[in-house]
């Protein structure tokens, strides 16, 4: 029976393919299958083809978004503290606001020690909160950056 990093492993090499593919199928160029040539956009059966493409190649795309994320070496780890703007910044000077994906080290009623997770950064109109996680304080939150 397989181990999880011999999964992992096993999704870096599928990566590769999923690449090529998105690159092939000129997702890379276009977000799309708008690239593709001979689409007869007359022909039910084709535009089935197509939109059913299309869904798949966006899945493809997140995951290999995903697992290019988990492959990248991580350069800072620290707690997180609350700048005189009002925005959170690890001790490099990585700031968070709306919007900024973050990964962070949490904790939750399903778990029962700690464990990394990837989210977004959010404001509720008085401060910044962590998307799943409203009631976790970001201030001294473990955060930890991966290089891009």
């Amino acid at each position: 029976m397989a181990n999880l990093q011999e999964a992992f492993t096993e999704a870096v090499k599928l990566n590769r393919q999923i690449t090529q593919f998105l690159k092939f199928s000129t997702y890379t160029d276009y977000d799309d299958l708008s690239g593709l040539d001979g689409i007869d956009r007359t022909d039910g059966e084709q535009l089935l083809l197509w939109e059913e493409l299309r869904l798949i190649t966006d899945k493809l795309a997140d995951a290999q978004e995903r697992i290019a994320y988990l492959t990248r070496p991580i350069v800072e780890t620290c707690r997180l503290r609350k700048g005189p703007s009002g925005k959170y910044r690890t001790a490099q000077g990585v700031f968070y606001n709306c919007g900024s994906s973050i990964e962070a080290l949490v904790t939750d009623e399903y778990h029962d020690v700690p464990y990394w997770t990837r989210t977004v950064v959010e404001h509720n109109g008085e401060d910044y909160y962590l998307v799943g996680y409203k009631d976790l304080s970001m201030n001294g939150l473990t955060v930890r950056i991966r290089a891009q």
